[in-house]
């Protein structure tokens, strides 16, 4: 499913390539059982235990496939052409087919994958494979809980490298998401892109909270940038 730049390549052609790579690795699921839970998050527990999580919808199901290509097109040109390497944070990946997503469009990449309950992804990653993920690129996947001050621990994750792209697919909370990318946003690269998934709300809150950034609202999706709308 490598998405392979030529003289007719396009922002529609990238959003069409997503909704089909999005399907090609799973799709739509829904039901999902949750098997962990935050002791932080304030939602009731028995209710979260019961109501079941659903995945590998950004592209077609929510119609985020538009939004994603007019902001990850700039970078998929300047970095796939000039062969740099980039670098990809999705929070929140579930069964990971986002994470086979962004492996075969940027195939030359470090991709980390974050999420408070890993057994998902793990039990997921023979049919992944056997679709044709990540022949390029493994996904490195570590254990997350958005509710917590994880500033530290993504330092030592990191190590040097900046994030380029970052994805926040996780709780869906205000509170959560704040918390995130305040332990994210100081490893952010220069030129970064920061999106926020399925809260129509929390654009408010990072607009008072980060004046500085560029925060464009779409429905439920939220798109961060620094101080302009979209990268050139």
């Amino acid at each position: 499913m490598a998405f392979h730049l030529n003289n007719k390549w396009s922002e529609e052609r990238l959003e069409r390539w997503l909704v089909r790579a999005e399907k090609h690795y799973g799709g739509f699921v829904k039901g999902v059982q949750r098997k962990k839970i935050s002791p932080k998050d304030p939602r009731p527990h028995e209710l979260l235990y019961k109501i079941g999580m659903q995945g590998g919808d950004r592209m077609m199901f929510h119609g985020y496939a538009k939004k994603y290509a007019e902001y990850l097109a700039p970078i998929l040109q300047s970095r796939v052409l000039d062969d740099c390497p980039t670098m990809i944070v999705e929070v929140g990946i579930l069964k990971g087919t986002g994470l086979a997503v962004w492996a075969d469009l940027f195939p030359k990449c470090r991709l980390i994958g974050l999420d408070i309950d890993l057994n998902f992804i793990e039990e997921n990653m023979g049919f992944l494979e056997k679709r044709g993920a990540f022949k390029n690129t493994k996904p490195e996947i570590y254990e997350f809980d958005q509710y917590l001050d994880n500033f530290r621990y993504m330092g030592k994750i990191l190590k040097r490298d900046r994030i380029d792209i970052c994805i926040d697919d996780g709780t869906h909370c205000t509170p959560a998401n704040l918390t995130t990318f305040r332990s994210i946003k100081p490893y952010l690269s220069k030129q970064f892109v920061y999106i926020i998934e399925d809260n129509p709300n929390v654009y408010l809150e990072i607009r008072k909270l980060y004046p500085s950034l560029n925060v464009e609202n779409s429905g439920e999706l939220t798109i961060i940038t620094p101080n302009r709308k979209k990268l050139i």
